[in-house]
């Protein structure tokens, strides 16, 4: 199923909305809310591709992405 992977998504929101204004909206969306950095202006949360893509089109959030993993390369490779 295209689509139902979940990931970890970094919402920025736009500098005149508060975080902690838009996490109902956001939950109704489907984002699984997992923290608010409210002086950076982001939410933490879970979501299918579909909720990114939802999310994406609120006039508050700037930006959707997902998280990173970064790692050492094994040297002994």
């Amino acid at each position: 199923m295209c689509g139902d992977t979940v990931h970890i998504y970094v919402i920025t929101v736009v500098a005149t909305v508060a975080p902690e204004s838009i996490v109902d909206e956001l939950q109704a969306r489907g984002l699984q809310v997992k923290q608010v950095l409210a002086a950076l202006g982001q939410i933490i949360g879970e979501g299918s591709e579909q909720v990114a893509a939802a999310l994406r089109e609120l006039d508050a959030v700037e930006s959707v992405d997902a998280q990173q993993r970064y790692r050492a390369i094994d040297e002994g490779s």
